[in-house]
Formats: structure tokens, C-alpha cells, sequence
């Protein structure tokens, strides 16, 4: 599994899972190397994993086989898509996680939800594609200069079977019942002009687990980690820190 990293190792890990599409949806995280090393996977589908295909059964045995070489718990910072995959994770390897931080994730599901996220994201694959609109809206939120054209390049093999897998995970709040006992400290974020269903999803993972808090940000969307830096980045610190 491709990964790239920042910071040493001598400094604790964090694992960091990227939404859809965008590897690096935490460039503005990279920072935090500061006091930890930063490990950021290419989830299968996208980015240097960009020519296979996305399956949740193959990302998430690929993720625990690389949380699992550190030979100890490790934290875990999943966004969207990545937030769906460490909530499985966690739900199903707590021993690996020190700590967890998700944001966003998608696990509440109106029935007839999933098809019109599905197009919404077909569109935004085939604006992606697009050289000046890809370009344009890797900067919007927030890429690297150095990372774009990469991004650009990348997204040109990304299949609208990886974009199908991905919205249709299978992953839910009712598919993990693992999570309700997972002793690991997790806290859960969502924005206030989130769908309803993300926000009644981080409610429902503080309600199911004592271990779980959450919390609504005010003015944010679907956006936290590239948009809000500052706080999202001293939220880190202050909850992956107290240990340390």
C-alpha cells in the first residue's frame, strides 16, 4: 500500500485517512509533523492507487495490515470516506487505535439517499477529470501546489466503479455493531451545513459509545480539515495530546 509521511518516526503515528478523490485533503494538517509522524495512505482507487479498483473488504485489510506494523496502537484521523473506513476499524480492531478522530462520516442512510449521492459524485469524478476544473477545485479545498498536477494525473484512473464502491460502502452505524464496546477514545465531527444524515451520525456514535463525543461546528460544511485549519489542527492537538 502506497503511503506518504511527515515527521519522523521517532514521534507517535497518526495515521490519516483522506475522503474520496482527494489524497490530500490534509495538506493543511502537515503541520501537525511537528509532533507526530504523519502517515497518509492512498486508499485504493485513488491517487497512486488511482489504476485499481475501491473495495471496502481490500482497503480495510490493507489499512489494518499497515496500522498493524507499527507494533502498537496507533491514532487514527479519518475525513468522509476515510471516517466510513476507520469507523469499520475501529468497530473491528480497536487494539490497533490509541485514539480516533472522525470526520464526517456518512453512516445514517435514507433509502433513497445513495442514488443521488451517487450522482452528485459521478458529476463532481467527471469535473475532477476535467484538467482546469480538477485544478480548480483541488485548490478549493485546499491541495498542496506541489500536489495538483499529481491529483490531475491521478484522477484521469479513477473509475466510476471505485466512485459506485465508495458511495455504496455497505458501511453503517447498523453493519458495526462492534463500536458500541470499543474502548478506544474517539471523538466525532460533523458541520452544521453537513445532510442531516451526517449529523444524526456522529450524534449516534456519541450516544452507542461512552467513549464517543461529538460535535457540530458552526458555519462548517462538508469542509473541516482543509477549510477550518487552525482549529481542526489545535483540536488534534488537544486530544491526541493529553497522553503525551
Amino acid at each position: 500500500m502506497y503511503y506518504s509521511e511527515h515527521g519522523t518516526g521517532g514521534l507517535p503515528t497518526v495515521i490519516l485517512l483522506h475522503g474520496a478523490f482527494f489524497t490530500e485533503a490534509f495538506g493543511r494538517q502537515y503541520v501537525l509533523s511537528d509532533r507526530y509522524h504523519l502517515v497518509v495512505p492512498h486508499i485504493k482507487g485513488f491517487g497512486r492507487a488511482a489504476a485499481e479498483t475501491f473495495t471496502v473488504e481490500e482497503a480495510t485489510a490493507e489499512l489494518k495490515e499497515l496500522a498493524a506494523g507499527y507494533g502498537g496502537p496507533v491514532y487514527l484521523i479519518g475525513f468522509s470516506l476515510g471516517a466510513q473506513l476507520g469507523f469499520k476499524l475501529l468497530a473491528e480492531a480497536p487494539s490497533l487505535f490509541r485514539k480516533a478522530i472522525l470526520v464526517s462520516p456518512w453512516l445514517l442512510h435514507k433509502d433513497d439517499l445513495p442514488a443521488a449521492v451517487l450522482q452528485e459524485n459521478l458529476k463532481l469524478l467527471h469535473q475532477l477529470q476535467n484538467p482546469v476544473s480538477g485544478r480548480l477545485i483541488a485548490l478549493a479545498n485546499g491541495l498542496p501546489k506541489a500536489a495538483r498536477k499529481e491529483f490531475a494525473e491521478s484522477m484521469q484512473l479513477v473509475s466510476e466503479t471505485t466512485v459506485r464502491n465508495c458511495v455504496d460502502n455497505g458501511i453503517s452505524i447498523d453493519t458495526e455493531p462492534g463500536f458500541a464496546a470499543c474502548p478506544v477514545p474517539v471523538l466525532a465531527l460533523a458541520g452544521e451545513k453537513e445532510p442531516a444524515e451526517i449529523q444524526a451520525s456522529v450524534l449516534k456514535m456519541a450516544e452507542l459509545n461512552e467513549n464517543c463525543r461529538c460535535e457540530i461546528w458552526e458555519k462548517a460544511g462538508h469542509n473541516i480539515p482543509p477549510l477550518f485549519p487552525r482549529r481542526f489542527n489545535e483540536r488534534v492537538r488537544a486530544f491526541f495530546g493529553a497522553e503525551d
